[in-house]
Parts: C-alpha cells; sequence; structure tokens
C-alpha cells in the first residue's frame, strides 16, 4: 500500500464518520436549541439574569437528553415488556 491510497483512506473514514453525525442531526433539536441560545443573549443583553440561566439550563438538559439517546438511554424505559 502506498501512501496515497492511505491518505484517501483515512479521508473516506473522516466523510463517512461526518455524514453518520450529520445524519444524527434532528432538526427540531437544532431547532430548539437556536432558539433557547437565542432567548440567552437576549436575556442577556437586556438584563434578565434569571431567563439567561434558565435558557443555558435549558441547553444543558437538552445536551444531556440527546447523549443519553445516542448512548443507548441508559434508563431502562425501551425495554419495559
Amino acid at each position: 500500500m502506498n501512501r496515497r491510497s492511505v491518505r484517501r483512506s483515512e479521508r473516506m473514514g473522516a466523510w463517512e464518520g461526518l455524514s453518520r453525525f450529520i445524519g444524527k442531526i434532528r432538526p427540531q433539536i437544532f431547532l430548539a436549541l437556536c432558539v433557547l441560545g437565542a432567548g440567552m443573549i437576549l436575556g442577556i443583553q437586556v438584563g434578565l439574569t434569571e431567563i439567561a440561566v434558565g435558557c443555558i439550563a435549558g441547553i444543558i438538559a437538552l445536551a444531556k437528553d440527546v447523549l443519553q439517546s445516542d448512548a443507548g438511554n441508559g434508563n431502562g424505559d425501551g425495554d419495559a415488556g
């Protein structure tokens, strides 16, 4: 194997990983993150600390939920039978 074929296979692996990641992005999650981010920025600029903190907490909770669902859930609610 020469260097060109190794580099090409490494690049294809990176593109495949990126396409899998993009395939996992759900539009409703992206929209929720954008809305919470906009609310956070607006709350910071206007001086509404409670709103900004609530939006930050929402982003953290949403990220935690997405990570749990990608890791196989782990809370046992899918195997109730």
